[in-house]
């Protein structure tokens, strides 16, 4: 199964609540209804599902669903959907086309921002108690979104696990096995899959349509076969998506930030704008709670740690999972025991009015 798969899967908390609540009080309610929602705001038009709980017990939730063709209707987010739903929360999961496309920028901010400023004007139980939550390379676009001069004040808390905070450090580690923010050259060695599905999350802000095509090929081949040959398309990619593919394909921890610079202008503004370590954070009043496998080997657990250091102290809390690889979770009670505590936190946040 390649990562992509994998982050299409979206074990965002189901890994927290569907492995470990099961038998929790309030699981067996019902809920009461699934609403297919198609909303604007400021004229920008989305489509969402609503699941409402019979006992609004627990504030509301916005589901940020992952890298999956299938959208909010992805059977595993469904399901996942309604268990919290049955927990008491209010649960609305917009489509993110996007994410629907295995890409993440900044318009994935505005939409999830746009989700925010429309589930609290029109449910009661989110005007005072509204929670996000997101995996991955999509925990930036959410912080991001939360913290806009007019979302800030309405998002009590934010779920984020297996997020990043330095796109750099990132990409370096993925390309080369360096963790410059943490265990630098003595880091789990990256998951080999993981350069290539960064490429895929990218390929949109190339403006060569056919540049985007090849360079697609050659990431799915590669996420199929590492050993697969590419050399024929490399060749016919034109100056940008060269430069994509030299900086995922390099293994100097060094050149990382030249390869960077070299970046196509419009991917670059993107790279920018969703790194968190370049931006102020002051204006995010949710807290949050970061949670991540310690031996993560697509985006290392430094990087939870950083972010939460990157905060005022106390508004962050960070759950490090021994269960928790990059969005799988093992069995067992000892590897169990930080998604548990994690989960406990997580309602009790909800709980709070």
């Amino acid at each position: 199964m390649t990562l992509v798969t994998r982050l299409g899967a979206l074990l965002l908390i189901t890994a927290l609540i569907a492995a470990l609540l099961w038998g929790y009080g309030g699981v067996s309610r019902g809920y009461e209804a699934l609403l297919a929602l198609t909303y604007a705001v400021e004229g920008r038009e989305y489509q969402a599902d609503l699941y409402r709980p019979e006992t609004p017990r627990r504030g509301a939730l916005i589901l940020v669903h992952g890298f999956t063709e299938a959208g909010r209707r992805d059977p595993r987010l469904m399901e996942f959907a309604v268990t919290l739903s049955r927990l008491g929360f209010t649960v609305m999961v917009p489509e993110l086309e996007g994410l629907k496309r295995f890409s993440v920028s900044t318009r994935e901010v505005e939409a999830i921002a746009d989700a925010i400023r429309h589930l609290t004007e029109t449910e009661p139980v989110a005007r005072s108690n509204t929670a996000l939550a997101a995996i991955s390379l999509a925990v930036g676009p959410a912080l991001i979104a939360a913290k806009q001069e007019d979302t800030a004040e309405r998002v009590r808390f934010l779920i984020a696990l297996g997020g990043y905070y330095d796109l750099t450090d990132m990409l370096r580690y993925v390309t080369t096995g360096e963790d410059r923010g943490g265990a630098g050259q003595a880091a789990p060695p990256p998951q080999r899959e993981g350069r290539w599905a960064v490429l895929l999350s990218q390929l949109h802000w190339l403006e060569d349509e056919k540049d985007r095509a090849r360079l697609a090929t050659i990431a799915r081949r590669k996420l199929d076969d590492p050993l697969a040959p590419v050399q024929a398309e490399v060749d016919r990619l034109g100056p940008q998506a060269k430069a994509a593919y030299s900086l995922v394909t390099n293994e100097d921890p060094d050149r990382v930030e030249g390869l960077i610079e070299a970046l196509p202008p419009s991917l670059l503004e993107e790279f920018e704008a969703l790194n968190l370590s370049a931006r102020d954070l002051d204006k995010l009043q949710a807290q949050l709670v970061l949670i991540h496998g310690p031996n993560d080997r697509v985006i290392p657990v430094s990087h939870s740690r950083r972010l939460r250091h990157a905060v005022p102290q106390g508004q962050a809390r960070l759950f490090e999972a021994g269960g928790l690889e990059h969005v799988e979770v093992s069995p067992g009670w000892r590897d169990g025991w930080g998604l548990w505590r994690a989960t406990t936190h997580v309602l009790a946040l909800g709980e709070r009015q």
